[in-house]
C-alpha cells in the first residue's frame, strides 16, 4: 500500500535555500484569528452557502465495496479554486447520514496542503461504516522539505489569508449543507491525524457547525511542535510574521475552554513527546473543565500505523455511538 509520506511538526528543520523572492499576492502580517470569531458573530454561512450553490454537483463513481467518490472543484470567497473529495455509501441508507470532514495530514500548520493518494486509507474506514466523509484540501500548499523561503513565504500568506484552514473546513460544510443531499447537516464531525488532527481541534473550536472532534496523535500545542529553532527560521527568514505568536493563537490547547463538543483524543506512548506530552496535558485540561472527552492511549506503534489500527476503528465505533444518541 502506498503511503504518503508524512511531513512531521517535531523538531523542523528546512531543506531549503536562502533565496528570498517576493509574492505578488498582497502580504498578510495579521493572524487573522480576530476575524475569524466576528466572522461567526456576522454568520457568514449564507454565504459560503450561495457561494457553495454555484459549485458542480458531485460525480460519484463506484471506488470498491460499499464506497462511492466525487471529486468537486469548488471556489473560496476570493475566488480561488478548493479541491474536494466527497466519499458516498454503497449503498446509501434511506435516512441521512453523519457527516466527517478530513483535512490531509502532513502540514507544519503554517502552511496548506492537497489531497493525495496517501491520504485515501484515513477516508474510506468511515465510509464503510456509514458516513458521509468531505476531504477538504489547505490552502497553500507547499512541499516543506523541498520549498525554497519564497515558496513557503507564499503559501503561508494563502493559508492564513484561509484563515488558517478554518475557511477551507467551512467552504467544505457549505458543499455538505447545499449539494449533498444525503448529509446530516445536523450531525458534522471533524477528524484527522498530525497536523489534520490539529486542524480537527481547531476547526471545531472555532466554528459551532462541528459536533464533535476526533483526533489522531495531534500537535495540540504547535509551539512546542516546532520547537524554538523552527520558529526563529521562520520568523528570521521572514515566511511567517510573528511566527511564536501566530503558532500560539491558532494551537488548540490555547483554546481549550471553547473545545465544549465531545472530543476523541487518540495518543501513541511511544510517539514524539513534543506531541505526546502536551496531548496527555491537554487530555487532563478538558477532565478538569468537564468536557465530554475520551482519550485512548496505546502503548506503542510510532505515530502512523495505530492511526489506521486500533485507532479509526475505535473512533468509529466512539462516533457510532455518540451519532445514535444525540441525533
Amino acid at each position: 500500500m502506498y503511503l504518503r509520506p508524512i511531513v512531521v511538526l517535531v523538531g523542523f528543520t528546512l531543506a531549503i535555500g536562502l533565496a528570498m523572492g517576493c509574492s505578488q499576492n498582497q502580504p498578510v502580517t495579521e493572524t487573522l484569528v480576530e476575524s475569524e470569531f466576528a466572522e461567526q458573530l456576522l454568520a457568514p454561512m449564507n454565504y459560503l452557502g450561495n457561494i457553495a450553490k454555484q459549485a458542480p454537483d458531485a460525480n460519484f463513481q463506484a471506488q470498491g465495496s460499499g464506497v462511492r467518490k466525487a471529486v468537486v472543484q469548488t471556489k473560496l470567497p476570493n475566488g480561488q479554486s478548493m479541491t474536494l473529495w466527497v466519499y458516498q455509501p454503497d449503498p446509501l441508507p434511506h435516512a441521512k447520514v453523519p457527516c466527517v470532514f478530513i483535512a490531509p495530514a502532513g502540514t507544519m500548520m503554517i502552511h496548506g496542503l492537497a489531497l493525495g493518494d496517501g491520504d485515501t486509507p484515513e477516508h474510506l474506514p468511515w465510509v464503510k461504516a456509514g458516513f458521509a466523509v468531505v476531504a477538504y484540501e489547505l490552502s497553500g500548499n507547499a512541499d516543506a522539505e523541498n520549498a525554497s523561503d519564497a515558496q513557503l513565504k507564499m503559501a503561508s500568506e494563502k493559508f492564513r489569508q484561509a484563515k488558517s484552514g478554518l475557511l477551507n473546513a467551512q467552504v467544505a460544510m457549505a458543499y455538505a449543507r447545499e449539494k449533498i443531499p444525503f448529509a446530516d447537516a445536523r450531525q458534522f464531525f471533524t477528524a484527522g491525524h498530525s497536523s489534520a488532527g490539529t486542524m480537527a481541534l481547531y476547526v471545531a473550536q472555532m466554528d459551532p457547525q462541528v459536533k464533535g472532534a476526533i483526533a489522531f496523535m495531534p500537535a495540540v500545542d504547535i509551539r512546542a511542535s516546532l520547537g524554538i529553532d523552527g520558529i526563529s527560521y521562520v520568523q528570521n527568514a521572514e515566511i511567517v510574521p510573528e511566527a511564536g505568536i501566530y503558532v500560539n493563537q491558532i494551537s488548540p490547547i490555547t483554546h481549550i475552554h471553547r473545545l465544549s463538543q465531545p472530543t476523541f483524543l487518540f495518543i501513541a506512548g511511544d510517539d514524539r513527546p513534543d506531541l505526546t506530552r502536551p496531548a496527555d496535558s491537554f487530555a487532563e485540561k478538558l477532565r478538569e473543565l468537564g468536557s465530554d472527552v475520551t482519550v485512548v492511549r496505546v502503548p506503542r506503534g510510532g505515530h502512523y500505523e495505530p492511526m489506521l489500527d486500533p485507532g479509526i476503528p475505535m473512533a468509529i465505533e466512539w462516533l457510532t455511538m455518540i451519532t445514535q444518541y444525540n441525533p
